[in-house]
């Protein structure tokens, strides 16, 4: 579970666009459970993936998702989210 002040500072990030592996994404949602977010593509340049449905039929065209740990391997948040969190700070 994310620690609630955290928690909270990672929700107000939900709707900002930021920068992951070079890409323009924006910041969809907050995994509690997994500890991680979930950031969706939103560069021109990014063709839509083919998501299947729950039989595993491809069905639809979406934007690119990427679920972010929020911990790396020595247990500190990571630096492409702490960045965010910086520049998002008042």
């Amino acid at each position: 579970m994310i620690e609630e002040t955290l928690k909270h500072r990672l929700r107000a990030l939900i709707g900002h666009r930021v920068e992951y592996a070079g890409r323009d994404c924006q910041v969809i949602e907050v995994l509690d459970s997994e500890q991680a977010l979930v950031v969706q593509c939103i560069s021109p340049d990014v063709a839509p993936a083919i998501q299947g449905n729950q039989f595993g039929e491809a069905t639809r065209r979406v934007q690119v998702c990427h679920t972010i740990q929020l911990l790396d391997n020595a247990q500190e948040l990571n630096g492409d989210i702490a960045s965010w969190l910086d520049q998002a700070s008042p």
